[in-house]
């Protein structure tokens, strides 16, 4: 008795589990999860660029998660949001920055999100910028990956700087005679 009703019971379970997505139901899920988390991705961005305009490393760093890792061109990984504060402050203390976003792509599903974005940078150098550092215009691409908590996309690493500038060519080397 035990036994067939074991067996009934795991026949039910089995009649109610949901059916896997079919690849082509998957694709038009991710499309639509992608299509919606798009505006709420470049309007994150273009609130960050207006902390970062503004000098507000608190607010900036509010684009990020707790646990977020920052891997920015030139410089060891940056981890966790209050390390990350703490890069941003350092660096909107040299200067002034006009950053522009504009969305490339969004790949999203469920609490999951990739977005890549191209980017126009101008810094001008403030009195505590270190000595040498000089004014710069710069466009490239990044790509940040979110994850939604409690409501809000939250960025966990973030790769920043990809620059389109050319690497500068070495000079030639001195010939001897």
């Amino acid at each position: 008795m035990i036994r067939r009703l074991a067996v009934v019971t795991l026949l039910a379970l089995a009649a109610c589990a949901p059916k896997p997505e079919t690849p082509e139901q998957m694709a038009a899920r991710m499309k639509a999860e992608s299509d919606s988390a798009r505006p709420a991705l470049q309007a994150a961005l273009d609130a960050y660029a207006r902390h970062v305009a503004a000098g507000q490393a608190d607010s900036a760093a509010m684009f990020y998660a707790e646990d977020a890792e920052f891997l920015g061109p030139n410089r060891p990984t940056v981890r966790g949001r209050a390390a990350i504060q703490a890069m941003l402050a350092e660096q909107l203390g040299w200067g002034t920055y006009q950053l522009t976003f504009t969305t490339t792509r969004v790949d999203a599903s469920g609490p999951l999100a990739v977005h890549a974005y191209a980017y126009v940078m101008s810094f001008k150098p403030g009195p505590h910028a270190p000595t040498g550092m000089t004014a710069v215009t710069d466009t490239g691409k990044a790509m940040t990956a979110y994850r939604k908590v409690n409501g809000t996309w939250l960025a966990f690493m973030d790769v920043e700087g990809m620059s389109d500038r050319p690497v500068p060519t070495p000079a030639p080397a001195a010939t001897r005679r």
